[in-house]
């Protein structure tokens, strides 16, 4: 389905973007942390899960780019998802304190604009 007339707004661009980028370093960052973690299973699950949110991040940065109606409230769900693992992350030893801090913080900056922009919610509208 094509999205024909409607504008993306800067702000969506510039989260589409920043999700594509936060999904490809996950999925490096996932990489290396199974290489570091040695079994811990603590670890283990929070590298599982941010694999996961990687792939996501990924495909919603797509769904945004191109204006598609489920990608607003997909990326909601997703953020706040972000959020709660980065906050399990932080109890974990094996982790990056600065990583784990960066991978709140975006969450957070993404779904204040999403919800505080009524431009963003008018382009998601059919």
């Amino acid at each position: 389905m094509q999205n024909v007339g409607r504008s993306r707004p800067l702000g969506i661009t510039i989260i589409a973007i920043l999700l594509a980028i936060v999904g490809i370093l996950g999925l490096i960052g996932v990489i290396v942390g199974f290489a570091a973690a040695g079994g811990h299973a603590g670890a283990t699950t929070v590298l599982i899960i941010a694999g996961i949110l990687a792939v996501l991040e990924l495909v919603l940065a797509w769904g945004l780019w191109t204006l598609q109606t489920w990608a607003f409230w997909a990326t909601v769900a997703i953020e706040v998802l972000s959020i709660i693992n980065s906050l399990f992350g932080l109890t974990q030893r094996n982790t990056s304190l600065f990583a784990t801090l960066v991978s709140l913080i975006i969450p957070v900056i993404i779904l204040i604009y999403l919800f505080a922009d009524r431009n963003v919610r008018a382009a998601f509208r059919t």
